[in-house]
């Protein structure tokens, strides 16, 4: 079976201006020429423990040419929590503490070795600068469930709420400068609604600002449903939303969350931030397998959480078998996504329904699935409806028809699928461009040799910058040439294993052999 692939960066990512603000709507974030910027995040959460400066240098390099511009770090990471993973913890490799008396908020930097420890993460947030990338810092990750995976009774023991807001303060006026920094508060917990907990988390970030730190606050309440805004006491002060990617009951439907996220007023930029980790099953009830990862992307975004999404494999959170751990199928995964988004206004993207803000239509009026189940199809359109795009999850049972209303699109439509696992198009009949009317039905084209059988349906107005190729190999070229920084590939699969693809970089007029 032939297919196309088509890649092209993002100007807006590859240029972008830092510090980051939210978009006037409120749904997406720009940077700082007023651009539209993609959260396109990843899990590094122990690099500040157990990295190198080596290391630090590999990964933001890797990191940055698969296409992400963010990533998640804890300032500091809390003692025995991480014992596995971060036996040096809270120290660095070095040996430096953050602290000059352990868990005395009031002495950091306040010794020679505690200076060195915040001169280690001053140089991992200036290489991130210099690689253009965000970083997410977690300045005092509370932990799950308030326990020993952060920092929340130590937080409760600090002398009074004094305390934690000079801490705040303190660390505020270190980073306050740093332009490509977002605060990232709470940490997998919300201290209980009016506690002295809620109060002394607040007290933080209340002395980050008053430092005069003027970037953008995130946070990550408790529950595998939670959305930063609705938490007690923390929520008002949160810049996005920036949510779970588990679902209702850590049952998967992370679109539910979305949905949820995206219809709060006023809006504020929604994104799955902590999704389900490539090779990880820690709520169990995933697959652990890392097209869990293509799923809960694809759904949330489509879902509404249309200003991004984070992404994260079990290794590297961890920074376990480094660099090895780098190069896996779910950034593999993350990169064909980038790609697919950035052919698009993706910052217009409306999820499918007729209430205020969506799409107007709903898009899948036949064979989409149940909501709440782990079948739903979700699908948003763009605000100048060139483009539409559905996501058939994996079930697992092969090809699956439903229907599309197509009156959503203005103008002839384009009807192609792509594969979420290789990055690659297939297009749909004879690749080109045909009026459509009313609800037109679409077949996936079924399992892949790995028993996957996700698949996501591009509908556009737009004029294919590479030609299209049939199934059976027959090449169309552009009736345009084709853009600057478009790389297109002809690619070649084989019928029994939708898995396999071998590429051919030049594409020629005609039936195109090899590959």
């Amino acid at each position: 079976m032939w297919g196309m692939s088509q890649s092209k960066a993002a100007p807006q990512q590859a240029a972008a201006t830092y510090p980051v603000a939210v978009a006037p709507n409120g749904r997406y974030l720009v940077d700082d020429a007023g651009q539209p910027w993609r959260v396109q995040a990843d899990a590094a959460w122990l690099m500040s423990s157990e990295a190198t400066p080596e290391q630090v240098d590999d990964y933001l390099t890797t990191r940055r040419a698969q296409g992400f511009n963010s990533f998640y770090l804890m300032a500091m990471v809390h003692p025995g929590g991480y014992k596995d993973y971060a036996p040096n913890a809270p120290n660095d490799l070095a040996g430096d503490p953050p602290f000059a008396t352990p868990n005395d908020f009031s002495t950091a930097g306040g010794s020679p070795e505690s200076e060195r420890y915040w001169q280690w993460i001053d140089s991992i947030v200036a290489k991130a600068a210099d690689h253009g990338m965000v970083v997410m810092l977690a300045y005092t990750y509370l932990g799950f469930r308030g326990g020993d995976q952060g920092w929340y009774a130590e937080v409760l023991e600090q002398r009074d709420r004094q305390t934690l807001f000079d801490w705040g303060k303190w660390i505020g006026t270190r980073y306050r400068d740093a332009k490509n920094l977002i605060w990232f508060g709470l940490g997998d917990f919300a201290p209980p609604e009016g506690s002295e907990g809620a109060a002394r988390a607040r007290a933080m970030a209340d002395g980050i600002k008053a430092a005069g730190a003027q970037q953008l606050f995130m946070a990550e309440p408790t529950g595998g449903d939670g959305i930063p805004s609705q938490a007690p006491d923390f929520g008002p002060i949160v810049d996005m939303n920036s949510f779970y990617g588990y679902g209702p009951g850590d049952k998967g439907a992370v679109y539910q969350t979305a949905n949820d996220a995206y219809r709060i007023h006023p809006a504020l930029p929604a994104w799955m931030e902590e999704g389900t980790y490539e090779n990880e099953n820690n709520t169990g009830t995933f697959s652990g397998q890392p097209w869990d990862t293509r799923r809960g992307r694809f759904w949330s975004v489509l879902g509404g959480g249309t200003a991004g999404d984070g992404f994260g494999s079990s290794e590297v959170w961890q920074w376990r078998n480094i660099p090895a751990s780098w190069h896996t199928p779910g950034a593999d995964y993350s990169r064909f996504a980038f790609d697919l988004f950035a052919a698009m206004p993706w910052w217009t993207l409306r999820p499918s329904g007729t209430d205020a803000g969506f799409a107007g239509f709903d898009l899948v009026p036949s064979g989409g699935g149940t909501y709440g189940k782990t079948d739903f199809i979700t699908s948003a359109l763009t605000e100048d409806r060139h483009w539409l795009l559905a996501y058939v999850p994996v079930t697992h049972d092969g090809a699956r028809t439903f229907s599309v209303d197509t009156d959503a699109l203005d103008g002839p439509v384009r009807a192609r699928w792509f594969d979420p696992a290789t990055g690659t198009y297939l297009a749909i009949g004879d690749g080109q461009a045909h009026p459509m009317a009313g609800a037109q039905s679409f077949t996936t084209p079924g399992a892949r040799g790995d028993g996957t059988d996700d698949w996501v349906l591009v509908l556009d107005t737009e004029p294919d910058p590479c030609g299209t190729i049939s199934s059976t190999g027959l090449y169309t070229a552009p009736s345009t040439p084709t853009p600057a920084g478009v790389v297109c590939e002809v690619t070649a699969t084989r019928q029994s294993d939708l898995a396999v693809v071998s590429r051919s970089g030049n594409v020629a007029s005609g039936s195109v052999a090899g590959g």
